[in-house]
């Protein structure tokens, strides 16, 4: 009994190491001599010979890696998500002078083998069918569509490392609520994965950053010209609101916005809304569409709107909460955590 039993611990072991080996197949033409690979906090090294190398090894997790080579001239290079099972990767490299400088790219990519990679790739192709409706687009609502078309995707696949990777990329593009339940829903083998820490620590970094700071000093013109400032609002609870005509969620998001603001505007709360609208007739609109009574400015410079730029927003919607003295309570609040905390403060 003895025996099989240890015979049991030994091959259990031996399938544990084999799911988490890798071995990589890869071409690199036109270069002869030694590839290092960065993984895990680990540099190794294989050769490459006749364009072709080889190279195996074991990982813990779903990680980040790079091709390097060492040269005289200065080297650039990308990442590429390294995973268990065999893969085919093609390294392609392209000098170019920069300053009167060569200057030698190298590219990594993942051509055959692993389900992450795969995913990952049918992300790209989706978002390239897509490249014709983005054309006239600013950079504002084609981030926005990059953070969109992401949600759908991690609904499709929400125990996907793929996922996991894709939101903590394009973090910055959601609201703290969602990447907290982004977290909250992985299993510990993927939260303790390099993107799963690393998505806990921008987490833990919006919490801590703004959060009982004073906000910033702004001001900009609302429709009729009129300039607001910030500091006129003290003495009230204030959302700075960003949000654009053109961005789907946040109009969706306006409806049960105004009700938290027709519920609590009498008991001290408002709400600036700063749009990230580049034509004026468009942001009127919309404003008039969605009976938005409450402050609205803009300085009409789209994506590159100067309040937005001054708090990091990259995509919308996305919003500050601030208390009677102006300091920062909540970065990127929910509706719903907006209404329990105006309920117990108001």
């Amino acid at each position: 009994m003895l025996r099989y039993a240890l015979f049991l611990l030994i091959l259990c072991s031996n399938q544990l190491t084999a799911q988490n080996s890798f071995s990589i197949n890869g071409s690199f033409q036109d270069f002869n001599g030694i590839i290092y690979l960065r993984y895990d906090a680990k540099v190794d090294s294989c050769i490459v010979s006749n364009g072709r190398f080889t190279y195996s090894g074991n990982i813990d997790q779903v990680t980040p890696a790079s091709f390097f080579i060492k040269d005289e001239k200065q080297v650039y290079y990308n990442m590429f998500v390294l995973e268990p099972g065999e893969l085919a990767v093609k390294v392609d490299t392209v000098t170019r002078v920069y300053d009167s400088k060569p200057v030698c790219s190298l590219s990594t990519k993942v051509t055959e083998g692993g389900r992450t990679n795969a995913l990952i790739d049918s992300f790209i192709e989706m978002l390239m069918q897509n490249v014709n409706s983005m054309q006239g687009k600013n950079d504002a609502e084609r981030k926005q569509f990059y953070v969109d078309k992401i949600r759908g995707f991690y609904d499709q696949y929400p125990k996907e490392m793929a996922s996991l990777i894709l939101v903590e990329q394009a973090s910055s593009g959601f609201s703290q609520q969602e990447l907290v339940s982004f977290y909250d829903n992985l299993d510990t083998n993927s939260k303790d994965s390099y993107y799963g820490a690393s998505l806990k620590k921008t987490i833990d970094k919006y919490s801590k950053d703004e959060i009982d700071q004073f906000i910033k000093e702004f001001s900009q013109e609302s429709l009729n010209g009129e300039l607001v400032s910030i500091r006129d609002l003290r003495g009230k609870y204030v959302l700075v609101d960003f949000w654009a005509s053109w961005c789907g969620p946040c109009r969706k998001e306006n409806a049960s916005l105004l009700k938290v603001y027709q519920e609590f505007k009498n008991n001290g709360f408002e709400i600036l809304g700063v749009s990230l609208d580049s034509d004026r007739r468009s942001w009127e609109k919309a404003i008039q569409a969605d009976k938005l009574d409450w402050l609205n400015v803009s300085d009409l410079k789209g994506g590159e709107n100067e309040v937005a730029k001054m708090f990091g927003v990259d995509a919308i919607p996305d919003n500050i909460l601030i208390d009677r003295d102006g300091k920062i309570v909540a970065r990127r609040i929910s509706l719903e955590e907006l209404e329990h905390l105006l309920s117990e403060v108001l």
